[in-house]
């Protein structure tokens, strides 16, 4: 046994520089081991969330695509029995299946704003706009309300697509005044104010019935909406050659296109009918108030081109009720320098049956308390 001091010590410095024992060596190994096992498993938990994410993406797409699909062809039927039913059927049926059609379409809260743009959910803004106009009223009478205004919907498309079938069952015209004013050297033409209210088309045919040439202005929307069915545009074009047929020789005018034709049909002595109730949140507007109280904008165009032109105006509301086709018509007084219309028939009717005011989501659009620059009767600016 070797005792010498300096010895051991030269011992234990080579132990020292030999490194640890092999069994901390073993702990060390398996710890690495299990930290690599560690991020191998995190990398593995992240590949498979990121490949189930995958496969739920592309079932999602698909599932929408097939929505979307499914949506076109019942669409496509949809629009397709309604223009048979239109030109085959006789009127009596022909507006039962409208009927039944809107009532369908309320259940599934159907609308081809609301599918064509997936932005304007109709149903619910429909809703909102039935409690403005109508606070008062319990929520049952609302929901009834709600279901139909979407029959009114569906049969003012019936109407439009069977009108050439209808003219003969409005009653006759009782404006000779407005022939008048048609008659002589200086004519001026007359801007009708409408709403999509009850029978519009009817309504516009109506206008026509005491022989004057008679223009359309309306939007093309259908035709430019990025998704929408070609069969929502066949329904609506079809209306437009209707209209065409039933006023006397005039034309359809888009309101996107250029207005400057509008001025020029006044000026002539042509007539021309304008669908005021396209509400706007922002901008110069007119203001007229509904039930509720609704303070509701107009877009100023029929105000200016009366302005500018000196054109006569009416006011006209047509309903089917009880069998038959009434109308409620107001004109101006034909004085120099005549009131600007108020629209106070329209407000009347629309107080007396809200539901009849198919377009009624368009109030949605405007806030509560909302306040526009110009109020009508004010024309300074």
């Amino acid at each position: 046994m070797n005792d010498n001091p300096d010895q051991l010590s030269s011992a234990a410095k080579l132990s020292k520089k030999a490194g640890p024992p092999q069994d901390h060596l073993s702990c060390q190994h398996d710890r690495a081991a299990g930290r690599h096992r560690g991020a191998t498993c995190v990398l593995d938990d992240n590949a498979r969330h990121r490949h189930h994410f995958a496969v739920f993406l592309r079932q999602y797409r698909k599932m929408v695509w097939m929505r979307a699909w499914a949506q076109g062809k019942l669409i496509a039927v949809d629009a397709a029995v309604l223009m048979w039913v239109a030109h085959r059927l006789p009127l009596g049926f022909g507006r039962g299946w409208a009927t039944v059609r809107g009532i369908i379409h309320a259940a599934l809260g159907y609308d081809w704003l609301s599918i064509g743009t997936g932005r304007y959910p109709v149903r619910p803004m429909a809703w909102r706009a039935l409690r403005r106009l109508a606070p008062e009223q319990p929520t049952w009478q609302r929901l009834l309300w709600l279901f139909e205004r979407y029959v009114q919907f569906s049969r003012a498309e019936w109407e439009g697509l069977a009108l050439p079938r209808l003219v003969d069952s409005l009653p006759p015209s009782s404006a000779p005044g407005e022939v008048a004013n048609h008659s002589g050297g200086a004519r001026r033409g007359t801007v009708h104010f409408m709403f999509h209210y009850g029978s519009l088309y009817p309504g516009v045919a109506w206008l026509s019935k005491n022989g004057i040439k008679l223009n359309w202005m309306t939007s093309d929307v259908y035709n430019r909406m990025p998704g929408l069915s070609p069969w929502i545009a066949r329904v609506h074009n079809k209306i437009n050659d209707n209209l065409k047929f039933c006023n006397n020789g005039g034309s359809v005018i888009f309101s996107n296109k250029n207005v400057r034709e509008v001025y020029k049909k006044l000026l002539a002595g042509e007539d021309i009918v304008m669908v005021v109730d396209r509400t706007m949140p922002t901008g110069p507007a007119i203001m007229i108030d509904l039930p509720g109280p609704c303070r509701v904008p107009l877009a100023r165009g029929a105000w200016a081109a009366l302005r500018a032109t000196g054109a006569h105006w009416t006011v006209t509301v047509c309903e089917y009720r009880q069998g038959r086709f009434h109308i409620d018509h107001e004109r101006s007084p034909g004085w120099p320098d005549e009131p600007m219309p108020d629209l106070q028939l329209i407000r009347w009717r629309i107080s007396q049956a809200p539901q009849r005011w198919w377009a009624c989501h368009v109030l949605d659009f405007v806030p509560q308390n909302y306040d526009a620059p110009i109020v009508a009767g004010s024309f300074d600016t």
